[in-house]
């Protein structure tokens, strides 16, 4: 670089502004736009792992139930609103169709579970709605959810039914697993909201999956049958 400055300083002695523009110009446009192009790079690098690749302030995925967009990005909005979250940095994925233990789903995305395991062992996800097999399958694995005791105690559950687990709440019932008994017939198969503990959980994820426990819990009450949760679970 200080080869070119001192360079150009010497051919363009005695020159006006303008004949001195000209001349740069003339030679060393390739290398202007270079640097223009390095430069665009850098801060167009910047910009999206500085603002646009954010990570999720909360995230729910739905295991095994039916494939919407439309509805995801419902309850994405409506949940965010009353968290007063961006919608943007929520996740709501109901894109988990896959096969587990004695449980077999044809044509899906095997990777789907090793995906959902990686981004449990990575602190990823905030809430699950899953069958009651899959809770199992889960805790057989090794995984732990948190004991919603204090927002049952507290009114935050209220109405759904407390899923026990070792003599402690972990979960709370939505309804029957409909989806599940289309491919298994099993008619008791429980469809289960529970929050992954990771022994590290912060304040605002506490204070998120309490208010998603509300939210669901409003929603499977409202008169209209439950609403877009109820889409879930029928």
């Amino acid at each position: 670089m200080k080869k070119y400055l001192r360079n150009i300083k010497e051919k363009t002695s005695g020159m006006t502004r303008r004949e001195t523009c000209s001349y740069i110009w003339s030679y060393y446009w390739y290398h202007i736009m270079i640097f223009i192009s390095v430069i665009a790079l850098i801060l167009l690098f910047a910009a999206h792992y500085g603002l646009g690749n954010k990570k999720p302030l909360f995230t729910c995925l739905i295991i095994n139930q039916e494939i919407d967009e439309a509805r995801d990005l419902r309850i994405r909005d409506e949940f965010a609103q009353r968290a007063d979250l961006p919608r943007e940095r929520v996740v709501i994925d109901s894109d988990y169709n896959f096969s587990y233990g004695q449980f077999r789903l044809e044509g899906t995305n095997e990777s789907s579970y090793e995906k959902f395991f990686f981004q449990w062992r990575n602190q990823e996800i905030d809430a699950v709605i899953l069958s009651e097999s899959f809770y199992k399958h889960c805790r057989e694995m090794g995984g732990d959810f948190r004991v919603l005791a204090n927002e049952m105690s507290e009114g935050a559950g209220n109405g759904l039914q407390a899923y026990m687990d070792e003599g402690e709440c972990r979960a709370v019932v939505l309804g029957t697993d409909l989806y599940t008994k289309k491919i298994t017939g099993k008619e008791d198969e429980k469809l289960l909201l529970a929050f992954p503990e990771y022994g590290n959980s912060s304040e605002n994820s506490a204070k998120e999956s309490r208010i998603f426990l509300e939210y669901a819990c409003e929603k499977l009450q409202e008169e209209t049958g439950g609403g877009i949760l109820e889409e879930i679970i029928n």
